[in-house]
This record gives C-alpha cells, sequence and structure tokens, in this order.
C-alpha cells in the first residue's frame, strides 16, 4: 500500500495516514477506528516536548534570511591560511558552525551552495572537492545541536531530547574532524582536484575583527547547548531563547526586517506543518502495530534469531540505510522507530546510543542516491551540475559517515560520554 500510494505522488504523510484508516478500520471496524485516529491525531501533536521543532526552524530561517549564516563562513575564511583544499575546509568549518546555530540541514545545504559554490568552481575546484564538502557540511546540522531532526527522534522513540542532543555533540564533531581530515589530505594527494592559489596575509588586527561575528554567534551556542548541558533550561526552553536570541541579533546586525520576518515565519509554519503531519501519521501507526499485534509478534521474532544485540544494531541499521535510498528521513522515522525502539529494550541495549547512531544514519540517507534531500537541494541552488556529478561527490561522503557509524557500534562512549555529564535540571 505504500508503494502504490507514493507511485501516485501522494505526499508520504498522506499516504500513511491514509494507511492507518484503512488498516485500523479493517481490525477495529467502523466508527470506532475512525474515531480512535481522530483522538491520536490531536493528542501526538498536542505535545510540549515538541516544542522546539518550529522555534529550531525559525532559528535557522531567521540566521539564513539575515545574512547571519554567511557571516559564519566569512569568519571561518579569515581564519584559515593556506591549508590543501582551504575552500572545502571553510565550508566544512563554517557548516558546523553554522549546525550549532540552525537546526535544519536543508537550510545549511542551499546557504553553502549558494555562497561558495561558485567561488570553488572559479578557483579550479573539481565537484569531487567543491559539491562533497557543501553535501558533507550540511548534514552536520542533523547531529550538532539545535537538530529539529534530533527532537523529534526523541519525541518517537520516548527518550529524553536533552541527552539525545547533547549525546549528538561528539559523533558531530567526531564526523566534522573526520570531514577536514579528508579533503585537506585529497588535497594534498590529487591537488589537481583543488588547485592551491596564493591568499592574501592578513593582520592579527584584521583577523580580531571577525570576533565581533564570531562572539555574538558563539553566544548563540551557549544558549542552546549550553544551558541544556547545565541544567539550566529545558530544550524547550532553550529554543524559546535562542529563537529570541537570534532575532535580537539580526535587529542588532540591522538585517530583521519586515520582509525577512515574514519570510522565515513563513518557511518555519511550512515546514512545521510538514513536520506535524508525519507525527500524526506516526502514531497512528504505532496504534495499528499495537492493535493488530505485529509490533509484539515482530519483537519476538528479532530477538529469537540466533544473532548477538550487535548483529541486530548493525542489522536495523543497514534497514534504515537502503530505505534512506528511497524515501525521506522523516518517514524512515515514522516506519523504523516504532519497532526498533521495542527490540532495542528488549536487547537491553541503551536508547539513547542506539537513538545517536539512528540520528547518524537519518543524516547519511539524505545524501544517498538516487532520492536523498540534499543532493536535490545541491541540484537546485547549482542547476549546471548534472546529477550524476553530485551522485558520484556523494560517494566519499557516504564511506565517511558510515566509517564514523561502525566507531559509534564499536566505542558507545563517543555517544554516552556527554550525556553522562550533564546536570540535570
Amino acid at each position: 500500500m505504500l508503494v502504490a500510494g507514493l507511485g501516485t505522488g501522494l505526499p508520504v504523510a498522506f499516504t500513511f495516514i491514509a494507511i492507518n484508516i484503512v488498516g485500523l478500520y479493517a481490525f477495529v471496524g467502523g466508527t470506532t477506528a475512525l474515531s480512535l485516529l481522530a483522538g491520536s491525531a490531536f493528542d501526538s501533536v498536542a505535545n510540549f516536548a515538541l516544542s522546539p521543532i518550529p522555534l529550531f526552524i525559525l532559528m535557522g530561517e531567521l540566521l539564513l534570511r539575515s545574512g547571519l549564516a554567511t557571516l559564519c563562513v566569512d569568519a571561518v575564511d579569515v581564519w584559515v591560511g593556506r591549508l590543501p583544499g582551504r575552500l572545502a575546509f571553510v565550508a566544512v568549518g563554517g557548516g558546523t558552525i553554522f549546525g550549532a546555530l540552525s537546526g535544519s540541514s536543508m537550510a545549511a545545504t542551499a546557504m553553502l551552495g549558494s555562497t561558495m559554490a561558485a567561488e570553488m568552481e572559479r578557483r579550479g575546484y573539481k565537484p569531487q572537492m567543491s559539491i562533497a564538502s557543501i553535501l558533507a557540511a550540511g548534514g552536520l546540522d542533523v547531529l550538532i545541536p539545535p537538530s529539529a531532526l534530533g527532537v523529534l527522534l526523541a519525541v518517537l522513540a520516548n527518550v529524553s531530547a536533552g541527552k539525545l542532543l547533547i549525546a549528538a555533540v561528539m559523533p558531530g564533531l567526531v564526523l566534522a574532524t573526520v570531514y577536514a581530515v579528508y579533503f585537506i589530505g585529497r588535497a594534498r594527494l590529487q591537488p589537481h582536484l583543488a588547485p592551491p592559489y596564493d591568499v592574501a596575509g592578513l593582520s592579527a588586527r584584521a583577523k580580531l575583527k571577525t570576533l565581533r561575528h564570531l562572539v555574538p554567534l558563539s553566544g548563540l551556542m551557549v544558549v542552546v547547548t549550553g544551558f541544556i548541558f547545565f541544567g539550566v533550561a529545558t530544550p524547550s526552553e532553550t529554543a524559546a531563547m535562542g529563537a529570541v536570541a537570534t532575532a535580537a541579533l539580526a535587529a542588532a546586525y540591522g538585517r530583521l526586517t519586515w520582509p525577512i520576518v515574514r519570510v522565515a515565519l513563513m518557511a518555519t509554519v511550512h515546514t512545521t506543518a510538514m513536520v506535524f503531519l508525519i507525527i500524526v501519521g506516526s502514531k497512528a501507526y504505532s496504534q495499528l502495530m499495537s492493535i493488530t499485534g505485529a509490533a509484539t509478534g515482530f519483537v519476538e521474532w528479532m530477538t529469537s534469531l540466533p544473532l548477538t544485540p550487535m548483529l541486530m544494531v548493525v542489522g536495523m541499521n543497514v534497514i534504515v540505510m537502503i530505505l534512506g535510498c528511497f524515501i525521506d528521513q522523516l518517514s524512515i522515522m515514522l516506519i523504523t522507530v516504532p519497532i526498533f525502539m521495542p527490540i532495542v529494550a528488549q536487547l537491553g541495549l541503551d536508547p539513547i546510543w542506539f537513538s545517536v547512531i539512528l540520528l547518524v544514519n537519518l543524516e547519511l540517507a539524505a545524501i544517498t542516491p538516487p532520492f536523498g534531500l540534499q543532493l536535490f537541494v545541491m541540484k537546485g541552488v547549482r542547476p549546471q551540475l548534472r546529477m550524476t556529478e553530485i551522485y558520484v561527490a556523494a560517494g566519499p561522503i557516504i564511506v565517511l559517515q558510515t566509517l564514523v557509524i561502525g566507531l559509534m557500534l564499536a566505542f558507545p562512549a563517543i555517544s554516552l560520554w556527554l550525556p553522562g555529564l550533564m546536570f540535570q535540571p
């Protein structure tokens, strides 16, 4: 039914809701099923834990529309010296900082693609370096708080949103480091992919001037991540403070005009409505799985297999990788989380650890050919590129992300160390 619905061009959220209606009607019957769906639809989104999602999205939209995001990239550019693959490193560094300020990987990819791709091409960078670095940097938004996708995953998986956001910090930084090492190393080994060029030396005074941009933006990072870590505020309170602080910062720079506010708010409403419809479908889907006994039966079957818990975790992640080739991140969560989390609980595994691994895998889904959303965003900002060029550029990034997932499986402390140090509010 899912394949048939998607084949008609029906939006994913509506496809799942239609499947839920048919399933509940068939297994519960009559108007009782429809009233059950109506009640669960309201309850699923009338949840205070979801309030950070629109606020994190609004932060990213304000940063993007006001041009503050570009200031991040410009500041990183000033501090980077004559490194091999310099502009690719700037993209990764700028994406890491923007990831700590925004909750949207699509916005980050669009921003970096618009601001850096043309300059890279002018400097002779090949797509294996230019497009790959932008795709890599854009995806870091999913991991480094604030992350709207992380909050949604926490709600669906029934884990602490604060702990999940903090747990994703170290994997995000590890991934950013792996990217930086890769691009510098490849530029050194294959200089024709990123031709070196002379960079005008800047005085220490000129570099220090960029701190007037970096320090206020760093303050946003403290508001968003630091307050959660030290137990000063919940994710919902932090998201509200972050949105207000972003608007105040944009106003201080003289960039908070009414057209910018209107466009940012409309984009936030559009994205939030899509996310909440997905949540409605997910709640009904979970009820359907429970009523039919499918969830219980599948968990019992999986746990009875002669496999170690680690092999089961690997198998679940392989399923997510395969789904990532064809459907978007939200739909993958809708399909897998209601099934996977009971298995994780039954196996006695740490749900935060598994959720962070799943979050990295969802980031991977956004750049997996043929239907990764970031690939199409990249095509939108650079229409002269062929999709095959973008697919090829994404290949090494897919390998690097898979490598980091392997490290997280082998060394759970990468995900669990920071949450263990958190102050409880």
